[in-house]
């Protein structure tokens, strides 16, 4: 065990309310009465529903398979028979659970495969994505990753998230478990050092794994600092290695590789007992809340039968968030379902909620000290005031995490994670839209290449018609044999 090797740039220290949570062992969520699962829940394309209306389903079947790479398939968590399905982007398959509780079989690697490739196998089989809200899909982001040798695993367990307490549980409760997964992972990656970042604020998550690390060779826990968002990957990396990652390069191909806790159990399951990913622990907490809570809950309940099972609200919430406060999604209907990505639900009053009526910048300079990737948080707002995105992107846009810090310092309560956020939304959609008319510039020029082609075949073959009717009218030579 050792100290963190160097303090990231920028990052804020807000008040973590991890208070209201920390002390709460994880229990099981009891059964709802209805799954709404979404079709979309991994960064690619949405899964392909496999079940019909009307069908039975089991605890544990595969209900949607993967369309395409960053795809991953889609489990029902509970049996029961299949009520709705939506298809799309925004689809989901709704399923009302019934009393019996009868689970599908394990899952199976194929014959013929090596051992590397079997364990890919059922990672990718069990829909397992990035739990710590990225969903990325597992058996993607490991296989990316074999393509540079990687000696550096990083196993994420700083949870910088005000309010969160999900992966100081697992890693206080299910140890153990995340062991298992990283030795499945070094299996895979041939990993020559592996090492587990926690922040210093969970002391018993730093015990608990300190001691079982001591009993393995190549495993060490790294003490970092409380610092948001040090549990972003790039400022995981530069904490625990010292190495910072270009804007431009991904950590693999510097040879490190870096997987939250609670994805390092997913794969446990899947690989030791062939189970998918159909339950995640999140955290239930907030001020409008009665029982703040860590709870197992299946995928896809909607958020009013956990707010039931938690005592019920004390006061109306001013705001409903699936995740952390940072990087959370505020949602408005009490039926939007938990994703395998969900790592919290926060009930907050008006008290919890910042300022919200902007006034002129200051000037102050508070963004550029926060700001964990050193961008110029103002001078990037103010090329998108003015529609400026070529200039935004120069100034590193693509590279903004999104992480909220400069609008959580900015005294002028500036929108400034908000206008980032639609800044790259725009940058993506120019971006389709200029490889959509590259495409079709390059169809265009093809297509006249072909016509010429054809106009000057065409125009040979006319230019031979003569010649070819003069020596069919042309008499026989004497020479040619009757």
């Amino acid at each position: 065990m050792f100290s963190a090797r160097l303090k990231p740039h920028g990052g804020i220290r807000p008040y973590s309310h991890k208070s209201l949570t920390r002390d709460i062992a994880i229990r099981p969520l009891a059964m709802p009465r209805q799954l709404i699962i979404p079709l979309r829940q991994h960064t690619g394309p949405a899964a392909v529903p496999l079940v019909a209306l009307g069908d039975s389903v089991t605890a544990g079947q595969q209900i949607a398979g993967a369309r395409e790479r960053m795809s991953a398939p889609v489990h029902s968590a509970l049996a029961g028979v299949v009520t709705r399905i939506v298809e799309g982007e925004q689809g989901s398959i709704t399923v009302n659970v019934s009393v019996d509780q009868p689970a599908a079989p394990r899952l199976t690697a194929a014959d013929g495969l090596d051992e590397t490739q079997a364990m890919l196998s059922l990672i990718e089989q069990a829909g397992i994505v990035g739990m710590g809200g990225a969903m990325f899909p597992a058996a993607d982001k490991i296989r990316m990753s074999l393509r540079h040798p990687i000696e550096t695993l990083i196993v994420n367990g700083g949870e910088c998230e005000p309010y969160l307490t999900t992966d100081d549980r697992l890693m206080r409760e299910q140890a153990e478990f995340i062991i298992g997964g990283i030795r499945y992972l070094q299996a895979i990656t041939h990993a020559k050092q592996v090492y587990i970042g926690i922040e210093d604020n969970k002391t018993e998550a730093i015990a608990r794994l300190d001691e079982l690390c001591r009993q393995e060779e190549h495993i060490e826990v790294v003490i970092l600092p409380s610092l948001y968002p040090i549990g972003s990957a790039k400022q995981m990396i530069e904490a625990v290695t010292g190495r910072q990652i270009p804007q431009n390069r991904r950590s693999t191909e510097m040879g490190v590789l870096v997987q939250n806790v609670g994805t390092c159990i997913a794969i446990f399951h899947a690989v030791r007992f062939g189970k998918p990913v159909t339950h995640r622990v999140i955290t239930v907490s907030g001020r409008a809340i009665e029982q703040p809570a860590n709870l197992l809950v299946p995928i896809g309940t909607p958020i009013k039968d956990i707010i039931g099972q938690c005592g019920g609200l004390k006061s109306q919430p001013a705001r409903m968030v699936l995740g952390g406060p940072m990087m959370g999604r505020a949602v408005e209907s009490l039926d939007t379902p938990i994703t395998k990505g969900t790592s919290g639900l926060l009930l907050l009053n008006g008290d919890e909620l910042p300022q919200t009526r902007p006034s002129a910048c200051l000037r102050c300079g508070r963004c550029l000290d926060a700001c964990p990737m050193s961008l110029a948080p103002q001078a990037i707002f103010a090329e998108l005031k003015n529609d400026g995105f070529a200039k935004a992107r120069q100034q590193g846009l693509n590279a903004c995490l999104l992480c909220g810090s400069c609008a959580y310092v900015c005294p002028a309560a500036l929108p400034l994670t908000q206008f980032f956020d639609w800044g790259q939304q725009q940058l993506r959609l120019i971006k389709r839209q200029e490889d959509k008319l590259a495409r079709t510039r390059l169809n265009s020029a093809k297509r006249q290449e072909r016509l010429a082609r054809e106009a000057a075949e065409k125009a040979a073959a006319q230019a031979a018609k003569p010649a070819r009717r003069a020596r069919r009218a042309a008499p026989p030579s004497e020479e040619t044999p009757c």
